[in-house]
């Protein structure tokens, strides 16, 4: 069953598991940010939407922008590293749905993010979208144990929370700096999910970390067959 077909037989159930969280994402004006720019971001958000740090759920994604060379490849971690941005590249939150209103107040605040001014700008409104596969850049490696934990703790995670853990793969390790000091990261992969599921899924995120960009998942390209929906005829 395809994915438009099998959203038009069950828009309630559809409705129920993407209804809690939305991305709010925003124009942004700047020219510079540091490739290591997650807790400098995060600070300057929140100085600007102080509720966001007690929302469990929200998260800020990570900006990935062309790098300063040939536009190809991203620039290393190097302290003092920039990414050049281009007029297209957005800010983008994962905010309750209930904020909806109240994430409006970041547009056109004025941002430090170490040391390089951002303009946020105009904001559009994004419905989570459902995927057969979903990916995260980051999820936090909470215990260091290696690849094989890794997906044996992601997958008690989700199967705590009713979701099957059907594929999952694990990608390259990252370290994201923190107030604590480095994070260990993996970016990952799960396949074969039903709609409810990658709702789900992206509604909630995996491990912690979200407001450094971890853990926030968005949909990625087929990597199977799509499970049709429970109760689907």
């Amino acid at each position: 069953m395809r994915w438009a077909e099998s959203e038009a037989g069950d828009a309630g159930a559809h409705t129920r598991a993407g209804a809690g969280a939305m991305d709010a994402a925003f124009r942004l004006s700047g020219r510079w940010l540091p490739v290591d720019h997650a807790c400098a971001l995060r600070a300057a958000v929140v100085e600007s939407l102080p509720w966001l740090g007690d929302e469990p759920d929200a998260g800020i994604h990570s900006i990935h922008g062309a790098a300063s060379g040939n536009g190809w490849e991203r620039p290393g971690n190097a302290p003092g590293e920039l990414l050049s941005l281009s007029r297209r590249t957005p800010l983008v939150l994962r905010v309750p749905a209930r904020r909806a209103g109240d994430v409006a107040a970041l547009c056109g605040r004025r941002l430090d993010v170490g040391g390089c001014a951002l303009t946020v700008g105009t904001l559009q409104p994004r419905r989570l979208r459902p995927a057969a596969a979903v990916f995260a850049r980051y999820v936090v490696d909470e215990d260091g144990g290696g690849e094989e934990r890794f997906i044996e703790r992601v997958a008690a995670d989700l199967e705590a929370r009713s979701i099957p853990a059907g594929r999952l793969l694990c990608g390259r390790e990252s370290r994201i700096e923190s107030e604590h000091g480095p994070l260990t990261a993996r970016g990952l992969l799960i396949a074969d999910l039903d709609v409810r599921e990658s709702l789900a899924i992206q509604s909630r995120g995996i491990g912690p970390g979200r407001l450094l960009g971890c853990g926030l998942f968005v949909p990625h390209k087929d990597v199977g067959p799509v499970r049709r929906m429970a109760g689907d005829d």
